[in-house]
């Protein structure tokens, strides 16, 4: 529901909608009380399903085939294979089985390297040994972590038409990674995300799990009517609500919101019970420093911004000399002092010794509120002493209300751009002062409108003013103005300022404006360490349960309390002053009791969904009644049980998985296969999956040579970003190094992607995703033949492999080993050889990676 607003007169309608649940009639039918409602459900014995029945240890059967199992698993497989009339397949070759496993596994394919290895000594203690391996690199976290942060609904930006991003929210990302490389028992798992801030108090790594529960979308818009900030509450809590149920239940809970469910036994007031629990969880960003770091982490930011002002400032330098030279070449300026732009303007004067400084503003070109973004201060070692990071403290005449992105301390932060200003609240006129940390002889004063990276804001700009000293901030004499300057700016594109540098000003403005670069991930990695975008916790509202869903029409007051329908009874506490930390941390608890019927069958074919692309239940966050049935109930449980005994430990379902005859068949067709089961539901083969968006771009990667394997902190944008009180986003038109790690790592804006991960069907992060969406489109090839990022790659893997050497021929069969893994057959040679002699090496790089082979696992 990206960018739609709901009419806040229009409240069956907006209920209705919002629940995100198609059958909530309810809210359109003649207002009737709760108890009639309920009585249209059909009353149903909770126990009557499959799933909400307990986990029963389960004996594996027996079959003709048990003497090719290799555990468990495949006895139930197989028992279902000759109960249906069909046979396993024979097992794949060494190298098939080492890229399925290594990229099920890791996201990355196998290196030239490990696939000699392994080939060479091919044996299932070998193989054994490979997959414990593979589960100890740190690859598999990013790998699986990615697959969790779909199901929870991971983004880093809010949403909703304003859309602006959350520069703190990857904390979670990192947190999710690391749980799953160090195998965190699973209810251990639930319990951070769900009460990190209690079991894990003082310790930051744990505490960013709740980033879990404000994972959602968020509308920031303020709404003055009281049913619209009823609605918004509602939403964020119901979001809290289905995607714990969903995630960790596998149940529908959101579509009790309205009424009883229509499917599930799953009363209105029991989702009610639920939202109780979230009452006090509200976004934000919550400070998670340890006390004993915190001075440090201040310095170092400190030290930080001081390097970032200096960084940007040499960048402006270079811009203001090219500029003015540009507009004297064009016969637009003759003067030494031209026009003010909103970018940089430098005032000199002669030494003089201050404490404060005043700028006034007389009066701006377009006679609006004046807006500054910057004024430094520059004193006798050119220092920036007005610097808030140096001590100098920053006042002004007044401000314009109502806007976060415009405040008196941007004045000094050491940030260019309108993002990081203030503006006055009087036209035309108003004055900034910096009080400097002690005085200091100066002779400079620089001042900036939108001295941003994209100088987009040419409005607002002074156009007559005066810069005046003090020593005591009551006495002040003038010491410079406009005075001499032309009386009109001149705008010059970006594009055009480029061209007109020289190429020393060129490599200089690339070195500084990449050391900014470093300089800002730095401050944002620290920021994130110290302030987590994971929740803020307040005493909890007061729960109603609705008529309808309706956040106007409160009936009765209800308390936390947890689904009736698993027959797990909860230990919550049943009055309203039950601390909010207590509610989350005893719904943690009944989630995670090994009792509860649904958390182990649902995680466990989560991980089965991601080993065979499909589930044992198809439906992996909707094990109800509206739910696919298992094909192999009987393997569900055993798995389930497994889980719980092994001490909820992942890796040891992978490893029992990824070991068993099952998943190491060969992925060929067979005639009798296909006629009895096409859909290959009961696994007579292995299916033959195509790798997921992030897999593809980082195989990519590894193939050209470029993949930067550096894990954690802030994420980089495959996007442009500005904000014009939305946030505007745009393509970008080149990719960077920084933009060479893991695409897990890439920051996740909602309703943003770049060309190829949206070409391969990488989900909108507004939505759960337990299961993405395969297509195959003319776009894919088209983005993997022509886009720039893989023609940049492209020359790349080029370049990697004309350094081994040799000709035409010995390039193609290099570029085939390292795409493939294997030489080329004698008509891929020779057609290959063919297109690089007339083509170049570059075109048949772009051919290799944009093949089924290398694509598909």
């Amino acid at each position: 529901m990206i960018g739609r607003r709901i009419p806040q007169n229009s409240r069956a309608s907006a209920a209705a909608i919002l629940t995100g649940c198609g059958l909530c009639l309810s809210a359109l039918l003649p207002m009737t009380s709760s108890k009639a409602i309920a009585s249209q459900v059909p009353q149903t014995n909770p126990k009557d399903h499959w799933s909400l029945k307990p986990v029963s240890p389960q004996k594996p059967p027996t079959s003709r085939f048990d003497n090719l199992a290799l555990n468990p698993i495949d006895q139930f497989v197989f028992a279902k294979l000759q109960e249906n009339g069909l046979r396993p397949n024979p097992p794949a070759d060494p190298l098939q089985l080492l890229r399925r496993v290594t990229i099920d596994l890791t996201g990355l394919p196998p290196t030239l390297e490990e696939i000699n290895a392994f080939t060479a000594g091919h044996s299932q203690k070998a193989y054994k040994a490979l997959v414990d391996r593979l589960l100890a690199s740190t690859a598999y976290g990013e790998r699986w972590g990615r697959h969790w942060l779909d199901v929870v609904r991971f983004g880093e930006s809010n949403g909703y038409e304003q859309n602006h991003l959350r520069p703190n929210a990857w904390p979670y990302r990192d947190y999710v990674i690391r749980a799953f490389n160090k195998d965190r028992p699973y209810p251990q798992f639930i319990t951070e995300q769900l009460a990190g801030d209690v079991v894990g108090k003082g310790n930051p790594g744990i505490e960013a799990a709740t980033g879990f529960l404000v994972a959602g979308i968020h509308d920031t818009v303020g709404i003055q009517e009281e049913e619209g900030t009823r609605q918004q509450r509602s939403n964020d809590v119901d979001d809290m609500v289905s995607t714990t149920g969903a995630a960790f239940l596998g149940l529908t809970v959101g579509c009790a919101k309205c009424h009883d469910h229509k499917f599930d036994p799953i009363p209105q007031r029991d989702y009610y019970q639920l939202a109780a629990c979230f009452a006090g969880v509200r976004h934000g960003e919550r400070s998670v420093t340890e006390a004993a770091t915190a001075p440090k982490r201040k310095a170092d930011l400190d030290r930080l911004s001081i390097q970032e002002f200096e960084a940007s400032e040499y960048i402006n330098k270079i811009e203001s000399t090219v500029r003015l030279r540009y507009l004297q070449s064009k016969g637009l300026s003759k003067a030494t002092r031209p026009a003010v732009t909103s970018a940089r303007n430098i005032e000199n004067f002669p030494w003089i010794r201050a404490k404060y400084v005043r700028f006034v503003i007389l009066a701006t070109r377009d006679g609006s509120e004046p807006c500054i973004d910057e004024i430094q201060v520059l004193d006798d070692k050119n220092q920036n002493v007005a610097l808030a990071a140096r001590g100098a403290k920053a006042t002004a005449s007044s401000l314009l209300p109502g806007y976060a992105v415009h405040q008196i301390a941007h004045l000094n932060d050491g940030i260019f751009g309108n993002e990081h200003s203030w503006i006055s609240a009087e036209p035309g006129t108003g004055w900034v002062q910096i009080e400097l940390p002690k005085p200091s002889y100066i002779s400079a004063v620089v001042w900036s409108r939108d001295g941003g990276e994209i100088k987009r804001f040419d409005d607002r700009v002074p156009s007559k003013y005066r810069i005046e000293f003090s020593d005591d901030a009551k006495e002040w004499r003038p010491v410079a103005s406009e005075e001499g300057r032309e009386g009109s700016g001149n705008y010059i594109h970006p594009d055009e300022l480029k061209k007109a540098m020289l190429p020393e000003e060129a490599t200089e403005l690339a070195k500084w404006t990449a050391a900014r670069a470093k300089i800002r991930a730095e401050k944002e990695r620290i920021n994130g360490l110290s302030s987590i975008y994971a929740g803020v916790f307040t005493k909890p509202d007061p729960t109603y349960l609705l008529r309808r869903g309706d956040v106007m029409q409160r009936i009765e007051q209800v308390q936390p309390g947890a689904l009736a329908c698993t027959g797990i009874p909860s230990q919550f506490a049943v009055t309203e002053n039950t601390p909010e930390p207590e509610r989350r941390l005893d719904l943690a608890k009944w989630i995670g009791d090994p009792a509860n019927p649904l958390t182990a069958r649902v995680m466990v074919n989560r991980i089965w969904q991601h080993h065979f692309g499909v589930g044992i239940v198809a439906t992996s966050s909707d094990l109800g009644r509206n739910g696919t049935l298992p094909t192999h109930p009987e393997l569900l449980d055993w798995l389930a049980d497994e889980f719980v005994k092994s001490g909820w430990s992942m890796k040891h379902m992978h490893r029992l998985i990824v070991t068993s005859a099952t998943y190491q068949q060969s992925n060929r067709a067979n005639a009798t296969g296909l006629a009895k089961d096409a859909s290959n539901r009961y696994l007579w083969r292995m299916n033959l999956q195509r790798m997921e968006a992030e897999a593809i771009r980082d195989s990519i990667l590894q193939t050209s040579g470029a993949i930067d394997r550096t894990m954690g902190g802030p994420g980089y944008p495959l996007f442009t970003y500005r904000v014009v009180n939305v946030a505007i986003y745009g393509n970008r038109e080149n990719y960077g190094p920084e933009t060479f790690r893991r695409s897990v790592y890439q920051q996740a804006a909602r309703s943003i992607h770049d060309e190829v991960l949206s070409a391969f069907d990488c989900p909108e992060s507004s939505q759960r995703a337990p299961r993405r969406e395969v297509t195959t489109t003319p776009l894919q090839a088209l983005n993997l033949l022509n886009g720039p990022f893989i023609q940049q790659q492209a020359d790349m893997f080029t370049k990697r492999v004309q350094a081994a050497g040799g000709g035409t021929e010995a390039q193609v069969i290099k570029a085939f080993q390292i795409a493939f893994g294997r030489s080329p057959v004698k008509l891929e040679l020779t057609e290959c050889v063919s297109l690089t002699k007339s083509q170049g090496l570059p075109a048949l790089c772009r051919v290799l990676m944009n093949s089924n082979e290398f694509l598909t696992f």
